[in-house]
């Protein structure tokens, strides 16, 4: 089921970010790129028979190849997706930060438990040093998430 839940988020990662692509009919050459950091945090962090939680992210640079990302601060080179799951976490939190500012960023989250271990995920992303509000999803049974950032 694991596996199955973090194949579906690949598959949609990579489609959001080749079709969300925004286009730009004025011919301005400022695409709007921005730096992007996120910050996943669970509570409590599922142990292994108590439930699951994985995603995937990548993201657009404005010449569309994909980003370089750095995962809790160490850079993951030649990798077009990041693949991530509760053992990436450290203390509960998981942060996700492109190297290059990037125009385009989609991330999928799947969390799978049952009611008797139920844990909560809170994302937050931070463009051009401006946080957003985070966004808090309580995971009681079954979790599939999809933003698209830029």
């Amino acid at each position: 089921m694991k596996k199955i839940l973090t194949v579906l988020a690949l598959i949609m990662v990579i489609s959001g970010a080749i079709s969300c692509k925004k286009s730009s009919d004025d011919g301005n050459t400022n695409n709007n790129a921005k730096t992007l950091l996120i910050k996943l945090t669970l509570s409590p962090v599922p142990a292994t028979n108590q439930g699951s939680f994985s995603g995937a992210i990548n993201a657009l640079l404005p010449n569309l190849n994909l980003a370089t990302w750095k995962v809790n601060n160490v850079v993951r080179s030649n990798e077009s997706t990041i693949a991530f799951s509760a053992t990436d976490f450290q203390n509960g939190v998981l942060t996700l930060e492109t190297t290059q500012a990037v125009s385009n960023c989609s991330i999928t989250l799947s969390g799978v438990t049952t009611a008797q271990y139920p844990y909560t995920a809170v994302i937050q992303w931070t463009l051009n040093g401006k946080a957003n509000d985070p966004i808090t999803m309580p995971v009681t049974s079954t979790l599939v998430r999809t933003f698209d950032i830029l």
